[in-house]
């Protein structure tokens, strides 16, 4: 399956979500490193994203503007 996927924690803990999703454990997976395929979502920023007036007509690709990529912030 080729789906995109989302960890949707606390903002206050991003930071441990990054470090986790890096662990050796997660980067033996057949379509490489989970940190490249997955995404993380605040509840804050899931909350605003609740609020949005159509929300029921957009599509997935929205999750875009909310979701911030593990791999980009790789130390």
């Amino acid at each position: 399956m080729n789906i995109n996927l989302h960890i949707v924690a606390p903002d206050n803990r991003q930071e441990k979500v990054f470090q986790e999703i890096q662990r050796p454990v997660f980067s033996l997976l057949e379509k490489g490193p989970l940190s490249e395929s997955c995404s993380y979502i605040s509840y804050s920023n899931l909350k605003e994203l609740s609020k949005q007036k159509h929300l029921d007509r957009m599509t997935d690709a929205v999750l875009d503007d909310y979701a911030e990529l593990l791999q980009s912030n790789i130390l």
